[in-house]
C-alpha cells in the first residue's frame, strides 16, 4: 500500500511537471523581454565646451601643493 501511494505520487508529479501550464504557474519557465517595451537610448554626446578647464585659484593651488609636500616628507 505504501509503495503504491509513493508510485502514484511520483506519477502525478511527473505528469504535472511535464505540463506547460503547471511549469508556467510554478515559475519554472523563463520569459524573455517584450520587444515592444524595449526603448532605445539617444547616443551620448560631448558638451560643446568639453576641453575648457575650470579656473584654479593660484593661492589655493600653492597651499594644496605645500600640504602634499609636507605629508610626503613625514
Amino acid at each position: 500500500m505504501r509503495k503504491t501511494a509513493l508510485v502514484a505520487a511520483l506519477a502525478v508529479v511527473l505528469v504535472l511537471s511535464s505540463c506547460g501550464w503547471t511549469k508556467k504557474k510554478l515559475g519554472f519557465t523563463k520569459t524573455g523581454p517584450d520587444e515592444t517595451l524595449v526603448q532605445t537610448n539617444n547616443p551620448l554626446i560631448l558638451p560643446p565646451e568639453f576641453n575648457v578647464r575650470p579656473k584654479v585659484n593660484k593661492a589655493e593651488d600653492s597651499e594644496d601643493s605645500e600640504k602634499e609636500d609636507e605629508a610626503g616628507n613625514e
